[in-house]
């Protein structure tokens, strides 16, 4: 037995499903449910109960969880001292926060960690998307919100929720479009973002449908200033829903009837997922946005329902 074995079996515990736990730790299936197999072999138990929709712990599984959690923890606590990367035994963790820090409930996250985990220290930065994947490898955060899956190598993509977008047209533009005909989008002059924006991937994908794209006229990194842009008569935006409601309500914009959505995942690197305190923060992320249906945020039923896979780095 070795910490490996551990690992698969608590990303299984957690996923609950065999293929996200595959996908999370950058195996196949097939490896992954060796390492099971093995694991359940040199116990001399079952550990899971394989169901059509995903893995059950077992009563033998729930009572080994606990011990597998902290013979897990210990190996990265001796790594982290043999090495020489943390004078105390207090985990940290720093989080990459790509949008408004209320939009992601940040201060409710940070309460039910502190509940969750009472000695890890847990910090926030401000991060965006397209640079997510070179901060985690480099250190600079552990973990990272982000939209948009990007399928870069090393690094998960956990989708949370689906994030419902309007697009914004502000009045001195109205006159310029037929409301429900996307062929006249492509012709307004448009408000975007970096290249590669999940934002924009999404648009672009939707207008390409009907053989137009958007005007790109002015450019912006920053979802806020974005938004102002388009309040002055810039441009149009696509916004997330809440942002594209204040233009309505403040009677500088009308929103496009047909919304728009993109995932917002939680990265990390590749296998990282299941020590403590990532563990724990995504139990707590998943809590908080399971029961949030506010502000554009939406899980979707099952896995059928998952809103499609978009690349960010395409254009």
């Amino acid at each position: 037995m070795d910490i490996r074995e551990l690992n698969c079996f608590l990303a299984v515990a957690f996923e609950g499903n065999l293929t996200r736990a595959a996908e999370s730790l950058f195996l196949s299936q097939s490896a992954l449910s060796g390492r099971i197999r093995q694991l359940e072999e040199e116990l001399d138990c079952t550990l899971f109960v394989r169901k059509a929709r995903g893995m059950d712990l077992t009563d033998e599984g729930e009572t080994l969880l606990p011990y597998a959690r902290s013979a897990v923890q210990a190996m990265e606590e001796f790594k982290a001292r043999a090495a020489g990367l943390k004078r105390e035994a207090t985990p940290s963790l720093v989080v990459g926060l790509n949008t408004d820090p209320a939009f992601l409930r940040m201060a409710e996250l940070a309460g039910l960690m502190r509940k969750a985990v009472p000695n890890a220290r847990l910090s926030f930065i401000v991060s965006q998307s397209r640079y997510t994947a070179k901060m985690l490898r480099s250190g600079e955060m552990h973990v990272g919100f982000r939209f948009g899956m990007w399928g870069e190598e090393g690094i998960y993509d956990e989708m949370l929720s689906s994030v419902t977008l309007n697009i914004a047209i502000p009045n001195n533009l109205v006159h310029k479009v037929e409301f429900g005909n996307w062929q006249s989008l492509g012709n307004l002059p448009w408000i975007y973002s970096f290249s590669g924006c999940p934002f924009h991937v999404v648009l672009r994908e939707r207008l390409s449908t009907y053989g137009t794209e958007p005007n790109l006229a002015e450019q912006a990194d920053d979802e806020n200033i974005m938004r102002e842009f388009a309040a002055e008569g810039l441009g149009a935006a696509i916004l997330r829903e809440d942002e594209a409601r204040q233009l309505k309500e403040s009677g500088k914009a009308k929103l496009w009837p047909e919304p728009l959505h993109v995932p917002l995942c939680l990265s990390y690197p590749t296998g990282s997922g299941y020590a403590t305190p990532l563990r724990e923060f995504r139990e707590v992320v998943r809590n908080v946005l399971r029961t949030d249906k506010t502000d554009g945020l939406h899980l979707p039923a099952d896995e059928s329902a998952a809103v499609p896979v978009i690349t960010g780095r395409s254009q």
